[in-house]
């Protein structure tokens, strides 16, 4: 009891716990030495050890349009820098859970796909490979409108070119419907790990959660903006909050986040003031689905 008791004291995750406590069972078998479980005290203080007690960072900050507009302001001075500038903004303006962020390739990022009737583009459309409930493995896409100055899909643009990022001639992606939904051996990841913050290793290693979390907080810190309460989910929580208060319906909110049910409320603000915003957009999405150029403005609130 002792050991758990420090092990929990050190923050460390409830899964952690459980393995070393699985260890220790089976040495005490091992060597002929009844179980620990047996002892009813042990018992009682196991029931309190549950999931929702682990020491997790708790996300109580939102990245807000001031929040984006510092972070994209912020001169490019690495290529570490850049890459986790983009990382944030994206996060942001497409509500994106950091699994969705981690499994992107290069060839996921599209632009000038969708075009008005004088075949101006609407901006950049982002496919996701994975997300939560998706039982017919389909993908989905995010969208990603044109901005003013600080424009993310420009910037984004010259992000793959400087880096040397593109889509591979031997790609099958949107070739092959099959194939689509798998990572894409040929292209790489959209955001690899960047090696002394200049350059990307050999083999295009892929970001995780942790540098997720480490590049918010980098360019929060760069921004001069203290980061307590800042996580990954701040970019989710803030690209819904700020699409909620500029007065995009529901119903808009929940296709770019993916939502499909009232779960994207625990990512939003408590804030239920009416705004006179964004009036022109339909409050359910229409019978033939939501017009192109509306599944653009979700993006286009930050003020990019």
């Amino acid at each position: 009891m002792a050991l758990m008791s420090q092990l929990t004291l050190c923050q460390y995750a409830t899964g952690t716990i459980g393995k070393f406590q699985s260890c220790i069972v089976t040495k005490h078998r091992q060597f002929g030495y009844p179980s620990p479980l047996q002892y009813r005290e042990m018992g009682v203080w196991l029931l309190g050890l549950k999931k929702n007690t682990s020491s997790g960072v708790k996300t109580k900050m939102r990245l807000t349009p001031i929040h984006i507009r510092l972070i994209a302001s912020l001169p490019t001075t690495s290529l570490l820098r850049e890459r986790d500038s983009i990382m944030v903004q994206l996060g942001t303006l497409g509500a994106f859970r950091q699994s969705e962020l981690i499994s992107l390739d290069v060839c996921d990022w599209q632009t000038n796909r969708e075009c008005d009737s004088g075949g101006q583009s609407y901006g950049a459309m982002v496919f996701l490979k994975k997300q939560n409930k998706d039982e017919e493995g389909k993908g989905r896409w995010k969208r990603i409108g044109w901005g003013g100055d600080l424009c993310l899909v420009r910037r984004v643009e010259r992000y793959l070119h400087e880096a040397q990022l593109h889509t591979h001639a031997d790609c099958q992606k949107w070739k092959d419907v099959a194939v689509r939904t798998t990572p894409c051996d040929k292209c790489g990841p959209l955001f690899p790990m960047v090696y002394r913050g200049t350059r990307f290793n050999n083999k295009r290693e892929g970001t995780n959660a942790k540098h997720i979390t480490n590049a918010v907080a980098r360019m929060l810190t760069a921004a001069h903006v203290d980061d307590t309460g800042f996580t990954s989910k701040s970019m989710r929580k803030g690209g819904l909050s700020t699409a909620k208060r500029a007065g995009v319906p529901k119903a808009l909110r929940c296709q770019q986040s993916g939502h499909q049910s009232n779960a994207h409320k625990v990512y939003e603000s408590d804030d239920d003031t009416d705004t006179e915003g964004n009036q022109d957009l339909p409050k359910d999405e229409p019978p033939g689905g939501f017009r192109r150029e509306h599944l653009y403005r979700f993006s286009q609130m930050f003020g990019l």
